[in-house]
């Protein structure tokens, strides 16, 4: 293939993709102790809180596209979470056979207490960066998230 063969390389170090997960990493190795031992929250069953919180209501298919995580694991997290009293399940008027979730009102108290644990750490690591670097930050991730959303094998 001669664009691979023109294409030069990259070292693991300056990956994008290496570089992204190993800073999301580090921040979800720092709280998730926490998130488990005050709220009985695993990583997958906080990323579904997390987005089922931000957009609900969702079905279970339109959290596994928007946490990009396999639907076996997001089912297994939603029963979890309506177990523990943090998820509800309604019925889609649209679409009786759909299920439509949403936090309960433990849940949104759990929500918002986790968002604040995330909210004083990524403001820690924020801090002192010039704004106009910020903003040049946030402009290419929201390119590469775009750019990386329309490759091939995408699928949840």
């Amino acid at each position: 293939n001669m664009r691979m063969r023109n294409t030069p390389r990259v070292p693991l170090e300056n990956r994008i993709s290496s570089r992204c997960l190993s800073g999301a990493s580090r921040i979800t190795r720092h709280l998730a102790p926490r998130w488990k031992s005050e709220f009985g929250l695993t990583v997958t069953s906080w990323r579904v809180m997390a987005v089922i919180g931000r957009y609900e209501p969702l079905s279970a298919m339109q959290v596994a596209e928007r946490t990009s995580t396999d639907a076996f694991f997001v089912g297994r997290a939603i029963d979890k979470l309506v177990e523990q009293g943090y998820l509800k399940k309604g019925v889609d008027p649209d679409d009786r056979r759909r299920l439509r979730l949403s936090l309960t009102a433990t849940g949104r108290k759990v929500h918002r207490q986790v968002e604040d644990m995330i909210n004083l750490v990524e403001a820690d690591l924020l801090a002192g960066i010039p704004a106009d670097h910020l903003s040049t930050f946030f402009a290419t991730i929201s390119l590469l998230e775009s750019r990386a959303g329309r490759l091939g094998g995408c699928d949840p």
